[in-house]
């Protein structure tokens, strides 16, 4: 066994929700009817990875006429970088790639931008069912490790038997989705400690529980991972490397290049397809007429536009499924530190528990450590005391003290996104509940009329992570070409 491959670690897996909000604009909005109009050949919606590798695909393609929407006043989607001083950032939203992401790994050598490794020297501190204990793994039993292990084996087995990004044609669909993770697990497990670590990955991983979300879901996105393996693993996993400058810098470098075709505070509010009239897209200060539309958006997010007609059944059904889930409102946040401390103490900054507000914490320091920053994911709806943001700052200082010593009181800084605050994402990944992806599934892709679907919900492979929603934006613009090739003229 390779010494990088010896040094593997569980979880931690870029997560926080946001509760779907009414659309903030400022400002007096024309009537509809004295509203400019423009004709565009496409328009995409969304102007994070998937919507602007889209953009890029149509014109590496040859495709010049196309616009990006964007609600926000910035590009990234669900990736953001917030300053930290010195020149340097720390990232709220999605951060890591690894082994096997070839599509932002390809981007990304495009567009110049680098990667390194993730810090992962040193010991991970566990608080798993009231146990403290620091190593390379937990300290639990022969028994416990052999049960996990098992029911991991089990697990990775049952994913490999769904067609990867086609769950829902998988010979027990209906069954593995009438089941929950949860219960699955319990069938199952022999200790009480693989159900624990398990629940840790659950909320981490998907900002669920498994007793909530669908067995079907999670084989599904296992399978388009590679394994639990790849999903769980930082050091030569998922979690593997991070982005030079930042995730958010890939967007900024996409949208630079597609000039004045990103407009930023244009939120979509309804979308018009009544062949054999070009699509008409509206927002609150302009329409633009088009031969085809990629919504590059969370299905979750798109039932804040008003499609006519009406999308299909399923596919409406299960994006308005998937807002209305019950998930857990994460907070992503950072405690500054003049120096990464616990280095010295022979601790890599990772900390997982199954019980903890704090579900994560791991090392986020600038490559060069020349300052210390400890990330982590708070669960507000399991630690109430912490609902505010004064109190997590002061809460998270005492948890962090707990686990890295009185050095973590000693904080130069703080800095957090709340994505139950966001107005316009629903969450980053969150879980599917029983029922839903066998009857809805088969439109996460399937073009509505002339509406194509991109975002990383929609990826075959990598579904949830950035790597994905890279690859489906590429799939949606060769969808769109395609469909204007083979149009009659």
């Amino acid at each position: 066994m390779s010494e990088r491959w010896s040094r593997r670690r569980f979880v931690h897996v870029t997560g926080g929700t946001a509760l779907a909000a009414s659309v903030p604009l400022t400002g007096r909005v024309r009537a509809e009817a004295d509203l400019p109009e423009r004709p565009v050949n496409v328009v995409i919606v969304g102007a994070g990875l998937s919507g602007l590798m889209a953009g890029r695909e149509l014109e590496r393609r040859g495709e010049r006429s196309f616009v990006v929407l964007e609600a926000r006043d910035r590009v990234g989607g669900r990736t953001l970088n917030m300053p930290i001083g010195n020149g340097h950032i720390v990232e709220v939203g999605g951060e890591w790639i690894g082994p096997g992401q070839d599509a932002i790994a390809a981007l990304i050598g495009e567009l110049g931008i680098g990667a390194f490794d993730h810090y992962y020297d040193g010991d991970t501190t566990y608080d798993i069912e009231g146990k403290i204990s620091r190593g390379l793994l937990p300290d639990v039993s022969l028994a416990e490790a052999a049960d996990f292990a098992k029911v991991a084996w089990k697990l990775d087995r049952l994913s490999r038997t769904l067609p990867k990004g086609e769950p829902w044609r998988a010979a027990r669909a209906a069954e593995l989705d009438d089941a929950t993770f949860g219960a699955w697990l319990s069938e199952r497990a022999s200790t009480s400690f693989t159900p624990a670590v398990f629940r840790l990955i659950s909320r981490a991983v998907w900002s669920g529980y498994p007793e909530r979300t669908s067995l079907l879901w999670v084989l599904h996105y296992l399978r388009s991972a590679g394994g639990l393996l790849p999903v769980i693993l930082n050091d030569g996993g998922a979690q593997d490397q991070r982005i030079e400058g930042g995730s958010q810098v890939i967007s900024q470098r996409m949208s630079e290049s597609l000039g004045d075709r990103v407009l930023l505070n244009r939120p979509v509010v309804r979308i018009e397809d009544r062949a054999p009239e070009r699509v008409r897209v509206v927002t609150p200060f302009e329409t633009f007429r088009a031969e085809r539309v990629i919504v590059a958006m969370s299905p979750a997010d798109t039932t804040r536009i008003d499609f006519a007609p009406a999308l299909p059944e399923p596919r409406s059904a299960l994006a308005t499924g998937w807002a209305r889930l019950p998930r857990l409102p994460l907070v992503k946040a950072a405690m500054l530190y003049e120096k990464p401390f616990w280095r010295a103490d022979g601790l890599n900054g990772a900390m997982q528990s199954d019980r903890s507000p704090i579900q994560l914490v791991f090392d986020n320091s600038p490559e060069d450590g020349s300052m210390g920053v400890l990330s982590c994911f708070l669960s507000v709806v399991e630690c109430p005391q912490l609902a505010d943001r004064a109190a997590r700052e002061a809460g998270l200082k005492d948890e962090l003290a707990r686990y890295f010593g009185s050095k973590a009181l000693e904080a130069s800084g703080y800095v957090e996104k709340d994505w139950s605050t966001d107005p316009w994402s629903t969450g980053c990944i969150t879980p599917l509940t029983p029922g839903l992806l066998t009857t809805g599934g088969e439109h996460l892709r399937r073009p509505s009329g002339r509406i194509h679907w991109a975002g990383t919900e929609s990826a075959k492979a990598w579904c949830g992570y950035m790597d994905g929603a890279i690859s489906a934006g590429a799939r949606a613009a060769a969808e769109v070409l395609g469909a204007t090739s083979e149009s009659p003229s």
